[in-house]
């Protein structure tokens, strides 16, 4: 089947699911308005910025990046599970093999959903930042505004990076539940506990920033951290973040990883 035929199946399968339509207006709704909860701050003293400039070309990039990191990793992220759990659990890819698809085609539509997702998602994110960039800035350049460091590319590799683990949960645990707290625990509670309580202890060297959701948020970090004054140092000797190029590198290894995983699990798993 050709990718639009693929699309628009998975298209008409969810279109109507309340569960992807929450999750999708929540996304839809969250992202241009949790960056305005910055005018609630009161001024902090140097070297912090003031709240001017999570508006502001062109650090309105990397503020709204980072609030869409959470916001994606949440709502988008679970849409990546629920698409495969849903139908596993109703039994309905059962009936998709029986008339004809096959079961890579099945495995493709997801992947070629994600990615359209992914892109959708990174296109919403420049028109937000855009907006609240020009509506904010005085005196915005075009060179200015697009002075970002490829943030839309970042943004849609860090959404695809998300959503490639929900849908490697999905495939591999099978059970919505289970597969949900996997994906959301790993993430916010497992991955730390490896690094801070494993891998510091015995290497204690920059390899322990290639783990899969931390290549994922160093894409879009919190811009503070940039500051080296806010970097914490005790007992390390290497960078606290990854460049962009290399987390780009481990999240794109990582979407492969992920995606080859779930294709070899569904592949050799009974329906």
């Amino acid at each position: 089947m050709s990718i639009l035929s693929l699309l628009f199946l998975e298209y008409t399968k969810f279109k109507k699911n309340a569960v992807v339509s929450l999750l999708s207006l929540m996304f839809v709704i969250m992202l241009p308005t949790v960056i305005f909860i910055g005018k609630e701050f009161e001024n902090v003293p140097p070297p912090l910025p003031n709240n001017e400039v999570f508006f502001t070309f062109p650090m309105v990039w990397d503020y709204l990046g980072y609030a869409g990191n959470w916001l994606v990793f949440f709502f988008l992220g679970l849409i990546s599970v629920f698409i495969v759990v849903n139908e596993i659990g109703y039994k309905t890819f059962r009936q998709n093999i029986i008339i004809g698809m096959t079961r890579k085609d099945y495995f493709l539509g997801k992947v070629y959903s994600i990615i359209a997702i992914s892109f959708c998602a990174a296109l919403y994110y420049g028109v937000i930042a855009f907006l609240i960039g020009i509506t904010h800035t005085e005196d915005w350049s075009m060179s200015q505004a697009f002075d970002n460091s490829w943030a839309i590319s970042r943004f849609f590799l860090m959404s695809l990076g998300y959503m490639s683990f929900g849908l490697f949960s999905g495939f591999l645990i099978r059970r919505s539940g289970v597969a949900v707290l996997f994906y959301l625990c790993y993430i916010l509670m497992l991955e730390a506990i490896l690094k801070w309580a494993v891998h510091f202890r015995f290497f204690n060297n920059e390899s322990i920033n290639f783990y899969p959701s931390n290549c994922i948020e160093d894409l879009m970090p919190l811009p503070l951290y940039r500051f080296a004054d806010l970097i914490p140092k005790k007992d390390i000797d290497f960078n606290f973040l990854l460049e962009y190029s290399h987390a780009a590198m481990g999240t794109s290894f990582w979407i492969t990883v992920f995606l080859g995983f779930s294709y070899y699990s569904f592949m050799r798993r009974d329906m």
